[in-house]
C-alpha cells in the first residue's frame, strides 16, 4: 500500500545526531521559537520518518508546528514488519519516559514531603507498638525474628558469605529453633521464608517474602560522611518512612538502625503491581531500588556489630508479634508510589 508521508526535511535540523539504533535527535523547531529545548534534543525521527517532540509527546497541534516549520510530504509503502517494529520501539520509549517522569517528580518533591511529613527519632521510638525501653526488644535478634515470623518458618541467619556450599545448611533452622539457640545467630538475615533443607541463599529457594526491607543508603548515589550529615539523613529517611504509611498506606513491621548511616525499614510486602512502582521512584528517595523485591538479600538483624563503626544495631519500631504474616499481596490496601501535589500534603492518621 502507497500512503502520504509527512516526514522532515533533513537539511533543515539545528543539531541533528545519528544514535546507534538508526533515529536521529535534534533540536525541536517548534519548542525552540517559544525559548525551550536548550539542549536542543527534544525531536526524535525514525528510519520510518515517523517524528516526535519528547516535551510534548501528546500534543497534537505541536507536532504540526514541527510540520509547518520543517515538515516535506513523499510517499511510501507500508512495511507491516517495519511497522510493528517501529510501534513496539515507541511504546518502550513511552514507557520508559513515564517512568522518567515519575522519578524526576519524586526527586522534585522529596524536599516537601521531608518538611512535610516529619517523625523525629524521638518520636518514632515513642510511637514503636513494642516499648523499645530494654536490650530483648532493642538488641536481641531472637525477639526480632519471633516477633516476625512464626515459629515453624524456615529462616537464614549468618554472614553474607554463608551461603552456596553444603557446610552452610546449618544456616537455614525454624524459627523456634533460632529463638533457642544459644550463639552463632547473626549477623545477617533475610525478609524471607524458605524451603527446608537447603543450603544456598539463591531466589529460587524462597517460599514467600512476607517482608519488602527499605534501605535509605543516601540521596542521590551519596552517603552521608559527617554526624551531622548522618543525623540530617536519619530524620529524612524516618519522613519518607511515615509518608509510605499515611500516603500510600504501607504497613510497617519494624525499623532497625543499622549502626552505620542508614535505616533498613520492614514493610509487609504489597502487590508486585505496588513494589514495581517503588522501584521506579526508590533512588529519587534515597531507597536502594536493588534490594526491592529481592528477598534472599541479608540485612542486619538487630544487636549487632557494625564492621565500619563497631556500633550496635537497634531496633526503633517493632510491631506487635505476628503469628501469621501477611504474605506478597494481602496487605492489598497499599496504592503505587505516584508523587503529586495530593501526596506532599500531610493529614490527620492512625500513623505512625
Amino acid at each position: 500500500m502507497i500512503a502520504e508521508l509527512q516526514s522532515i526535511d533533513f537539511s533543515r535540523l539545528e543539531n541533528p545526531r545519528h544514535l546507534p539504533n538508526g533515529d536521529i535527535n535534534s533540536a525541536c523547531p517548534a519548542c525552540r521559537e517559544i525559548g525551550k529545548d536548550t539542549r536542543r534534543d527534544n525531536l526524535r525521527i525514525y528510519p520510518s520518518g515517523a517524528y516526535h517532540c519528547i516535551a510534548f509527546q501528546d500534543d497534537a497541534e505541536h507536532r504540526k508546528h514541527i510540520f509547518a516549520l520543517i515538515g516535506i510530504k513523499g510517499q511510501r509503502i507500508h512495511d507491516p514488519a517495519k511497522d510493528h517494529q517501529w510501534r513496539q520501539r515507541r511504546a518502550s520509549e513511552q514507557r520508559e519516559a513515564h517512568k522518567q517522569a515519575l522519578r524526576e517528580s519524586a526527586r522534585k518533591h522529596r524536599a516537601e514531603i521531608i518538611n512535610n511529613f516529619p517523625w523525629h527519632f524521638a518520636d518514632a521510638w515513642e510511637d514503636s507498638p513494642q516499648r523499645i525501653d530494654c536490650d530483648l526488644v532493642a538488641s536481641d535478634p531472637r525477639h526480632f525474628l519471633f516477633t516476625l515470623f512464626p515459629p515453624d518458618t524456615t529462616l537464614w541467619t549468618g554472614k553474607v558469605h554463608e551461603s552456596g556450599k553444603t557446610e552452610h545448611a546449618t544456616q537455614w533452622k525454624t524459627c523456634a529453633d533460632w529463638t533457642r539457640a544459644p550463639h552463632l545467630i547473626g549477623p545477617m538475615t533475610t525478609p524471607a521464608i524458605w524451603q527446608s533443607g537447603i543450603f544456598s541463599r539463591s531466589a529460587g529457594n524462597v517460599i514467600a517474602a512476607p517482608y519488602t526491607v527499605l534501605d535509605f543508603d543516601g540521596f542521590d548515589g551519596v552517603s552521608p560522611k559527617t554526624p551531622q550529615e548522618t543525623e540530617t539523613h536519619i530524620a529524612a529517611s524516618l519522613a519518607l518512612i511515615r509518608w509510605l504509611r499515611e500516603k500510600f498506606h504501607w504497613q510497617l513491621a519494624a525499623i532497625i538502625h543499622t549502626g552505620n548511616k542508614s535505616l533498613h525499614a520492614w514493610f509487609h510486602t504489597p502487590s508486585l503491581e505496588v513494589l514495581d512502582s517503588l522501584k521506579i521512584t526508590a533512588p529519587s528517595l534515597g531507597i536502594d531500588a536493588g534490594l526491592i523485591g529481592r528477598p534472599e538479600h541479608p540485612c542486619r538483624l538487630p544487636g549487632q556489630l557494625h564492621e565500619k563503626t563497631s556500633k550496635t544495631s537497634r531496633v526503633l519500631w517493632l510491631q506487635y508479634h505476628s503469628v501469621d504474616p501477611d504474605l506478597p499481596g494481602k496487605s492489598s490496601n497499599t496504592t503505587s508510589i505516584i508523587v503529586g501535589t495530593a501526596e506532599l500534603e500531610a493529614g490527620p492518621s492512625d500513623a505512625p
